[in-house]
């Protein structure tokens, strides 16, 4: 029994000669082993669809596909700023786990991912993007013990997005 290969999806986005902004003209969905030849596959799709008219680019490469090779789990911290007194104190609000390939593209997709949520408000603003075994680093660094020690540091946590409301 054959293994398929990761889903992924990347948007292709056209600048129309009298537009000062590219618009998304397609979303394509694909699979490809790795992010690797992902990109590949994406500027070959590129290539084809760009035609004479306006000028095309890619959109973010992203994972449909959880562990992809290629990819990592990125933690995404976004914060709000409430009045306390005089003066305005950052509160976190939210935590979100993405896979992407970089830490740019994480952010990016957060971005639009949280806007989904029901109890999202306009004004939180991404503070922190880590990859997930940085932030269990400092996790446990604040409590004063070590991942290193324990018998469940391997262990991988459930996925999706954590509220801190």
């Amino acid at each position: 029994m054959s293994r398929l290969a990761p889903a992924w999806e990347v948007t292709l986005r056209c600048r129309p000669a009298d537009s000062g902004r590219a618009r998304v003209m397609e979303r394509v969905r694909f699979r490809a082993p790795d992010a690797a030849r992902a990109r590949t596959a994406a500027a070959a799709l590129l290539a084809a669809r760009a035609g004479e008219e306006g000028d095309w680019s890619l959109g973010v490469l992203r994972t449909l596909t959880a562990k992809a090779p290629g990819t990592r789990c990125y933690v995404v911290t976004f914060a709000a700023w409430e009045t306390l007194g005089e003066r305005f104190v950052r509160r976190d609000v939210h935590e979100q786990r993405i896979w992407a390939t970089d830490a740019t593209s994480a952010r990016r997709l957060a971005g639009e991912q949280v806007q989904a949520l029901s109890g999202y408000h306009p004004t939180w603003r991404i503070t922190r993007v880590a990859p997930r075994a940085a932030t269990r680093a400092a996790r446990e660094q604040a409590r004063g013990g070590s991942a290193a020690g324990r018998s469940d540091a391997g262990r991988a946590e459930a996925p999706g997005p954590t509220a801190i409301v």
